[in-house]
């Protein structure tokens, strides 16, 4: 005579020992996924961070560069830029009164523009402005409203050396979301600043 052998109960004995170690496995997976996702999203802010730390050192620069007259005002932590621009316009002339005959003058008019750099607090983040006017109104900030990451300026100071027609600059900023900073300073040779001496 032979035993039959009753496999149902080994089902369920395996099934117990197999449920838990199926679930541990899973809580690990997902918890190597949320630290993967969360490890992208601080390298991206802090991209995002250095991203605009240079934008706002190469805008500052670039107009610098070609400044006539720059003001410094730490204390309300602004800058005033008078830089050389060209405006292309396009004049149309017309001869013998025919619409047939009709030209265009390309001329290169010599214009000075205004910059003003503003850094304030605005909401929960101090953030860079740039305008052409100091009005009062800020709108629509250089930096610090960027969907990868928020950043704010910690510190933007300039220290401008008349008689040497050079203008440093030092600048902080911080990410919001991973409280990482950046600093950066340069000095800029402005060769076609007026001593006010």
């Amino acid at each position: 005579m032979q035993k039959k052998i009753r496999s149902g109960g080994f089902v369920f004995v395996e099934f117990a020992i197999a449920l838990p170690l199926l679930i541990l496995l899973l809580c690990g997976l997902g918890k190597v996924s949320i630290e993967i996702f969360r490890l992208g999203r601080d390298q991206l802010a802090d991209y995002v961070l250095e991203s605009e730390a240079q934008y706002v050192m190469e805008k500052i620069t670039q107009e610098a560069r070609a400044a006539r007259i720059i003001e410094v005002d730490n204390t309300l932590h602004k800058i005033k830029i008078i830089y050389h621009a060209v405006d292309d316009n396009n004049e149309l002339l017309e001869f013998n009164g025919g619409s047939e005959d009709v030209y265009y003058l390309f001329s290169d008019k010599d214009i000075w523009e205004t910059r003003f750099f503003f850094h304030l607090k605005n909401k929960e983040a101090v953030k860079l402005y740039a305008k052409r006017n100091d009005d009062g109104r800020y709108n629509t900030p250089t930096t610090g409203e960027n969907s990868f990451g928020e950043t704010q300026i910690t510190s933007l100071t300039y220290a401008l050396d008349e008689e040497k027609k050079i203008l440093h600059i030092e600048l902080e900023m911080e990410s919001l979301e991973t409280r990482h900073k950046i600093k950066i300073a340069t000095a800029v040779f402005v060769p076609g600043l007026e001593n006010n001496l």
